[in-house]
This record gives structure tokens, C-alpha cells and sequence, in this order.
């Protein structure tokens, strides 16, 4: 599987490539730009509803986001929530919650129902504060998750060997192998009558009354609704002068032996 970064992603080895062959059919019901967990899953939702939809990947699945991930399966957010209530009130705080807590019931859904072996394991997730001002706002994080309803507990000992001056455990996390999940759910989706096509890079698109023209480089394609799953759309528009690239990173070590915490940080 290729990336798109210059390190190699600890997914890399998970490689598979689909048959790609456009339908005939004049018009999609929905084509979904971008073959990362977000437009997989979303065209498997669509396909499941009886929509008749195409997947477009201008490389392959998980080549962006999805394929660098740490694969943490969060309900709690780098936006914590005593700053979404700040920002967009307490109703839309709780809705936030509640979304985070829907997606992974949706993944672990998708796994029983497609039998998808992808190392998924239920985990505690630890914050700690590392000095006064870091105590300070994770005193903040906590009155926010309660406001909204969500479990974040203070707690005397972490399972990790740093000295820290406050820590909360948050239950009912998780972690599974990303690129193992969507590979089995992109061939339950092609199962369903869905269509993938990889190395198709979306150009631009038309839109008319009745339906959107996409331009690929794989030619025209025409649907009725279009979804982008990816970072911006293409072209130039408002979102790219709003938005600045950046990168997160995770470290990773080799460890003499198996005592090691196997908790979320």
C-alpha cells in the first residue's frame, strides 16, 4: 500500500488492489470522492439504504489520513468539550459527544456484520497533566465532560512510568487495525453492488438541476448527488484559503519484553 508520507506507516504491508471497471449505468445515485474510512463507510451506508453508488480513490484505499493513523477509536476529542461548549454552546457540545460515541458503535457494528478481522480490542484511553498549567486545563477538561455527559474520571495512578501531577482515565475506548477495516469493508461494499475505482483522481466537477458531471481521469461520470470524503474539494474555492496543511506524528519503539501498558495515552 503507498502513502502518502515520506515515513512508512506500520499499515504499509496490508496490500490489496480491486478490479476497477465503471458500469455502464448513466447515472449514479451518489459518488463518493476518497477511499479513506470516512468515504468507505459512508458508501457502504448508502449502498445498504439501496442507493447505487461509486467509490472514486485518486490512489488507493487508505493512502491519506486512514493509512497513518495510531488507530485510536476516540469519543473525546483534540477540541475538548468545555471548548465546544464555549465556542457553539452546551447543545452542540452534547451532540458532539454524542456523535463520537455513534461512530464507533458503527465500526463495531460493521464488524460483527461483515465478520471483519481487524484486531478491534475495547481500551481505556489516560490523560495526565505534566505541570500547573497543563493540571490547570485538564481540571477544565473534566468540568466539561461532565457537563455534557460524558465519563472522564480523576484517578491517583497511570499505567505508564511518568511522573505527572494529575491524571483522568476515560473508559470505553478502542483500537483496531485501520487499512485491515476498510479493506474488508471496501469488498463488502464491491458484495452489495457497490463500485470502487482506484487511481481515479476527481478533477472537477458540473453542477446541473437534475445531477452533478464529475471529470476524472478516468473520464466523465455522472451521478445525482456528490460527496467529497476528503480533507477540501477540489479546484478553488472558499476552504482552501481557510485551511493550512499539517502533520501529527507518532512515535513508535521496540521494547525488551512484554511489560509494557497497552492503554490508550
Amino acid at each position: 500500500m503507498f502513502r502518502d508520507g515520506v515515513r512508512k506507516s506500520i499499515w504499509q504491508e496490508e496490500i490489496r488492489k480491486f478490479p476497477s471497471k465503471i458500469h455502464t449505468d448513466p447515472l449514479y445515485d451518489v459518488a463518493i470522492v476518497g477511499g479513506g474510512i470516512t468515504g468507505i463507510s459512508t458508501a457502504m451506508r448508502l449502498q445498504k439504504a439501496g442507493k447505487n453508488c461509486i467509490i472514486l480513490e485518486a490512489s488507493n484505499i487508505g493512502f491519506g489520513t486512514t493509512g497513518g493513523t495510531t488507530a485510536h477509536l476516540n469519543n473525546f476529542f483534540d477540541t475538548t468539550y468545555a471548548e465546544a461548549i464555549k465556542d457553539f454552546g452546551l447543545d452542540n457540545a452534547i451532540l458532539l459527544k454524542n456523535v463520537g460515541i455513534e461512530a464507533l458503535h458503527i465500526i463495531k457494528n460493521n464488524i460483527h456484520e461483515f465478520d471483519i478481522d481487524c484486531d478491534f480490542e475495547m481500551k481505556a484511553g489516560y490523560l495526565f497533566a505534566l505541570d500547573e498549567k497543563q493540571e490547570k486545563k485538564l481540571a477544565d477538561i473534566i468540568e466539561g465532560s461532565s457537563k455534557v455527559g460524558h465519563r472522564i474520571d480523576s484517578i491517583n495512578d497511570i499505567p505508564f512510568p511518568i511522573p505527572f501531577k494529575a491524571a483522568a482515565i476515560i473508559p470505553d475506548q478502542a483500537q483496531f487495525h485501520p487499512v485491515k477495516y476498510i479493506k474488508k469493508l471496501t469488498e463488502a461494499f464491491i458484495a452489495s453492488g457497490g463500485v470502487f475505482i482506484e487511481k481515479c483522481l476527481c478533477k472537477s466537477h458540473e453542477e446541473f438541476d437534475d445531477m452533478v458531471r464529475l471529470h476524472t481521469s478516468k473520464g466523465i461520470i455522472n451521478a445525482a448527488h456528490i460527496i467529497y470524503a476528503t480533507h477540501i474539494p477540489p479546484g478553488i474555492n472558499q476552504l482552501h484559503f481557510m485551511n493550512a496543511p499539517y502533520r501529527s506524528y507518532a512515535i513508535a519503539f521496540t521494547l525488551k519484553g512484554d511489560s509494557y501498558p497497552k492503554d490508550l495515552g
